[in-house]
């Protein structure tokens, strides 16, 4: 009997990931004024997303699923969540809003653009030209002006790169990348240097990368120069994470088998602590206190399931699997 083991790294490097989502996205909602968190939040957007849809892309040639059976079980979880997430802001939260499938509720724009990249996959014979033409696509996409938010077609076109890149990587590629640290580390010192002269006039929504050029900006060059910036920045930080990411089984690693559970709860954990008292980001100590109790909260929920799914057996609501 073949006994299939889990592959620790990229466990390990989605719990990384995750755990900055959460930070990034919780901060963002918060906006605490008592700390600038502008420059922190914007070297995290530079890389995270970037990464976990890298990551996708990696497993999508792994998986021995067919391209409609991931499409398929990718719709079945979307659906499910916006309506989760429509009910809670309706009833909960009291907002005036309708539901619409195209329009991703808060995070979940990643999977309504994994499944257009899903049935990309596809097509994707080529992979470098694919890379090649899908990032002119996507620096051109955003001088259209009929491309925004709806359906995340920015997101869609911004984030494919990545995917096609991680579907051209290969496991071996792991120990050119550790040869290379040094010029890494060398080159993210830079990125961050050049992104911290730049943070007065880089609006956190730019990084968000789910709009046109001018919907900030009058003078569309800039959010022009950005992207392309955040396309170096982003695969260059990337790398340099990749390379430092342990292959052995940590603490974390549960959490990173387990990220999809923890990123499509993360944003209602957030909205609802954050009008309880269990998080108050009046002071610096007060910010790094709700940021950890977010995260236990989280980490409780996902420990939870796991700890249900062993116990009762039931059928996976959630297909785990389906993050990577």
């Amino acid at each position: 009997m073949i006994i299939k083991t889990r592959d620790y790294y990229f466990d390990n490097l989605k719990a990384f990931l995750i755990i900055f989502v959460i930070i990034g996205n919780s901060l963002e909602h918060a906006q605490p004024s008592c700390l600038n968190t502008h420059y922190f939040l914007l070297v995290l957007y530079m890389f995270h997303m970037p990464l976990f849809t890298f990551v996708s892309g990696y497993f999508c040639t792994k998986s021995k699923r067919t391209t409609q059976e991931k499409v398929i079980k990718i719709f079945k979880i979307y659906l499910g969540v916006q309506i989760f997430y429509y009910l809670l802001n309706k009833f909960i939260f009291k907002a005036s809003l309708t539901l619409e499938f195209f329009t991703p509720q808060w995070t979940m724009w990643y999977l309504l653009s994994l499944i257009f990249w899903y049935i990309l996959s596809d097509y994707i014979k080529d992979k470098k030209k694919w890379l090649i033409l899908s990032l002119i696509a996507s620096l051109a996409i955003g001088f259209d002006n009929s491309v925004g938010s709806y359906a995340s077609v920015s997101r869609t076109f911004f984030f494919l790169p990545y995917f096609v890149a991680g579907m051209m990587f290969k496991k071996e590629y792991l120990e050119k990348l550790k040869k290379y640290r040094i010029h890494l580390l060398l080159s993210s010192i830079v990125v961050l240097f050049v992104l911290y002269l730049l943070k007065d006039e880089t609006m956190l929504e730019l990084l968000f990368e789910y709009t046109k050029y001018e919907f900030y900006y009058d003078n569309r060059l800039f959010p022009f120069f950005i992207r392309i910036f955040h396309y170096m920045g982003s695969f260059i930080l990337g790398g340099l994470i990749l390379s430092y990411i342990p292959s052995k089984a940590t603490k974390l690693h549960t959490i990173g088998q387990n990220s999809l559970i923890m990123y499509i709860f993360h944003g209602a954990v957030i909205k609802l602590l954050y009008i309880t008292p269990l998080v108050n980001y009046s002071t610096p100590f007060r910010v790094v206190l709700s940021e950890i109790t977010i995260l236990l909260v989280l980490f409780i929920i996902t420990l939870g399931y796991v700890k249900a799914k062993s116990i009762y057996k039931f059928r996976k609501i959630i297909d785990t699997n389906t993050f990577t």
